[in-house]
């Protein structure tokens, strides 16, 4: 019995010291009575050292019990109490429960002291706490981001909603505008098939609009005016904003149309269209080709072939040169060219380099944008772009600056251009043809016109013959002036010219060409009132018309330089004296520009000098 009872005793104390919190039984008189190993390695001592010993001592170094231990208020109230205590000699916290032991008679009779270190469940719960109070503030930050976002969203939602109803209030606008709109307006993709069409359209194809929308230009106006069209859409799709005029069939009748096609463009820029409008102008263009000079069969053989040549330079879309003196016809000629090329559906256009200021030159030729000169309010298209399709007539080249020469060959060659003032360049299609009474390669020899320009409008060369060399055609010359002359005039009818008179006006050198001829008819209708005109007008002073005329005889004396030097310095000082010194009347009696004036008085000027 005594062998089971020791033997019950030693497992009890190695599982007592195998416990791994601290654990120390007290008596009633606070003496420590046992402590297992746990305990003992907190306080650094052995198990059976603190035996006997004041607890007080042991734990709190001194021998007073302290009123707020765990064993003394066990001791005074007989329950079990808990209590956490971080000790820095035990280097932890530690949470202690203190247990009454009960003797025999039922009473207390000691204690039983369990620490368990819970330093790392503290440190857990400080971490749980502080990630609890971040986790808080991260949800009040993110509820606050949540409520500015959820405000801004619901700002934008109203915003939206605003411009949803201002586009769908512009939307009504734009669609009442286009079905009311007498022009054609339509909207086309990317790949140039129609979208969307006005009642304009569908009247003037007789088509529902159904039937037209998908659709591209050569589905509508055949094969020849769909080329046209989709050549020019596709330099809108790069960003151009192209206007020109334009005939093509509908129906089977040749219509003309204004057209303007800009780039449809989404809310960040990128073009996704073609927008475009058309202006049916048929009836004005034919006012205006009725008012036409005609095409009549001429029957000398030096404008024959000058036709000929002119005939074959049309079918071509190449630069031509008409050279000829002046007043000889070569604007007639530009407009025959034009007349007979593929570009006679579109507009023609003439600019005499000439009669314009220098200062003024390339905007009336490119345009120029708002600010680019004083006076530039607004931007304006100059001649190039508004001939976009059709053909431009630059008579007179040989008056422009070589600043303006240098422009003028770059667009020849890229046909790209910028307005002065501009920076984006433009890309049109338009034929250029040159015209000039000088002689272009004496020019380029002077150092007056430059050498790469005039190679490159020397492409195809037309030489219009002077009247004196086709006074054969003189007969019907006479008929189609008169016919002008009689709208121009306001004229009842065509005034009569007898045959005398006809041979007379053909025996007539006409040194100022057709020109001359337009003049001396116009005066002897004022002089004859509209009645049949008749040799009575026809002397040799009424033949020259002018108030001073020149003899020169043939072979030239002493050179030809020298009798055109001496002619030119005749009419320049006659011309100065007729005005009384006013330079700019003076250049317009002579037919040039007052640049060229100018330079022909510093010749005579330095001539005088030498």
């Amino acid at each position: 019995m005594i062998k089971e009872f020791d033997q019950i005793q030693r497992e009890w104390e190695h599982t007592f010291d195998a416990i791994p919190d601290a654990i120390m039984i007290l008596d009633n008189h606070h003496r420590i009575v046992r402590m297992n190993r746990a305990m003992a390695e907190a306080l650094g001592t052995s198990p059976q050292h603190p035996v006997g010993k004041n607890c007080y001592e042991v734990l709190h170094c001194t021998d007073a019990p302290i009123a707020c231990c765990p064993h003394s208020q066990l001791l005074n109230d007989g329950r079990e109490h808990f209590a956490e205590i971080c000790d820095e000699r035990l280097g932890g916290t530690f949470r202690v429960s203190v247990s009454p032991i009960y003797g025999t008679n039922g009473q207390i009779i000691g204690s039983v002291h369990v620490a368990r270190d819970i330093s790392a469940l503290k440190q857990a719960e400080d971490e749980l706490r502080n990630a609890s109070r971040e986790l808080e503030k991260r949800v009040e930050e993110r509820t606050a981001e949540l409520k500015a976002v959820n405000e801004k969203l619901l700002l934008e939602i109203r915003e939206r909603e605003i411009a949803q109803e201002a586009l769908r209030g512009s939307e009504e606008r734009f669609r009442a505008i286009c079905e009311s709109a007498r022009d054609i307006i339509f909207v086309k993709d990317l790949n140039h098939t129609y979208t969307h069409v006005n009642p304009a359209m569908e009247k003037l194809l007789s088509l529902p609009s159904d039937k037209i929308i998908g659709l591209k230009a050569k589905d509508v106006y055949g094969e020849k005016a769909g080329k046209h069209i989709t050549e020019v859409e596709l330099r809108v799709l790069t960003g151009d904003l192209v206007e020109e005029e334009h005939t093509r069939p509908v129906n089977g009748v040749q219509l003309t149309f204004h057209d303007i096609r800009v780039p449809l463009r989404n809310a960040t820029g990128t073009i996704i269209g073609i927008c475009g409008m058309s202006r049916d102008i048929t009836d004005r263009k034919n006012v205006l080709r009725a008012a036409l000079p005609s095409y009549p069969d001429y029957p000398s053989a030096s404008i024959r072939k000058t036709l000929e040549a002119a005939r074959l330079a049309a079918v071509t879309d190449s630069l031509v040169l008409l050279t000829g003196e002046s007043g000889s016809g070569k604007d007639y000629l530009a407009r025959y060219i034009h007349d007979h090329s593929d570009r006679t559906a579109g507009p023609f256009f003439s600019l005499n380099c000439a009669g314009v200021p220098l200062e003024l030159a390339e905007s009336e030729l490119f345009g120029h944008e708002a600010g680019a000169f004083t006076g530039a309010s607004v931007r304006s298209r100059g001649l190039v772009e508004l001939a976009e399709g059709g053909t431009l007539l630059l008579n007179e080249i040989g008056e422009l600056s070589l600043q303006l020469q240098a422009k003028l060959l770059t667009f020849l060659e890229t046909r790209t251009f910028t307005r002065l003032g501009g920076r984006k360049p433009i890309k049109v299609n338009a034929r250029i043809l040159a015209a000039t009474n000088r002689d272009l390669q004496a020019e380029v020899l002077s150092g007056r016109f430059r050498l790469d320009l005039f190679h490159r409008l020397n492409v195809v060369w037309v030489k219009v013959p002077p009247l004196r060399e086709r006074t054969e055609d003189i007969p019907i010359l006479v008929k189609q002036i008169l016919d002008v002359l009689r709208v121009d005039m306001q004229l009842q009818s065509v005034p009569d010219i007898d045959k005398n008179t006809l041979e007379t006006l053909s025996l007539y050198s006409w040194p100022g060409n057709i020109r001359e001829l337009r003049n001396f008819l116009e005066r002897s209708i004022i002089m004859s009132r509209g009645n049949r005109i008749d040799g009575s007008f026809l002397n040799a002073e009424e033949v020259c018309h002018a108030d001073k005329c020149w003899t020169l005889r043939f072979p030239p004396v002493p050179s030809l330089d020298e009798v055109i030097r001496d002619l030119k310095e005749d009419m320049v000082k006659e011309s100065l004296h007729h005005t009384g010194g006013n330079k700019q009347e003076a250049s317009r009696l002579l037919g040039i520009s007052r640049f060229s004036l100018r330079r022909l008085l510093e010749s005579m000027s330095e001539r005088n000098r030498t």
